[in-house]
């Protein structure tokens, strides 16, 4: 069975050596190298790697440590140590836990570069949609009020809260990256409640 995670690291290390450590990406505010230090931070700085994805004082530490790993390593040797893979301990829980994370950033990364959406496999697309539709509850959880259902072309269907429906049509790439935030970048057919459909796009989704 394949490792999609291995697949979309390998993804996202040829975008960030291709591009070098200067050019934009879909998160306001990092260049290239901020998303390199970001990804090494994740994997291999255990005591920042919470402020990944909790904020305050962790996200503070998180980002004071990625400067501190772009201050002592250049940007080929940390793009070189994400090329390597997980450390060992994470290595198990790769295809869980990296999966969407390096689709999303290798977006991130492509996209703001005249990347366009790419053509998946029907594996790699039945893996991903198997994880999308098992987090849907957690990734749309702020959109209070409001029953999002998505669907693909493929006819994978499924859906997540209550009150005024508003409906996603999409690949489930494109769908990954609406869920994950990334609305601007994320190509989907948006219909349904139309108040619904405006407090949904103003939302903050994701983990």
């Amino acid at each position: 069975m394949t490792n999609w995670a291995q697949a979309e690291r390998s993804v996202v290390v040829t975008a960030l050596r291709d591009l070098g450590p200067d050019a934009p990406t879909a998160c306001e505010g990092w260049a290239t190298q901020e998303m390199a230090a970001h990804l090494y931070v994740r994997e291999r700085r255990p005591d920042a790697a919470p402020g990944v994805v909790l904020p305050g004082p962790f996200a503070s530490y998180a980002e004071r440590t990625m400067a501190s790993v772009l201050r002592v390593h250049s940007y080929d040797d940390i793009v070189a140590k994400i090329a390597s893979g997980p450390p060992l301990p994470l290595r198990p829980l790769d295809p869980m836990i990296n999966l969407f994370e390096f689709f999303v950033h290798a977006e991130d990364i492509r996209r703001p570069n005249a990347g366009r959406p790419r053509d998946l496999s029907a594996e790699q697309e039945r893996a991903m949609w198997r994880r999308l539709r098992a987090s849907l509850r957690p990734m749309f959880r702020r959109a209070k009020g409001i029953r999002v259902e998505v669907t693909t072309p493929n006819g994978d269907h499924a859906a997540t809260g209550d009150g005024p429906t508003v409906e996603l049509h999409a690949p489930v790439g494109e769908l990954v990256l609406y869920a994950f935030n990334r609305k601007h970048i994320a190509q989907v057919a948006v219909t349904g409640d139309a108040a619904a459909a405006e407090r949904l796009a103003r939302a903050q989704l994701g983990p």
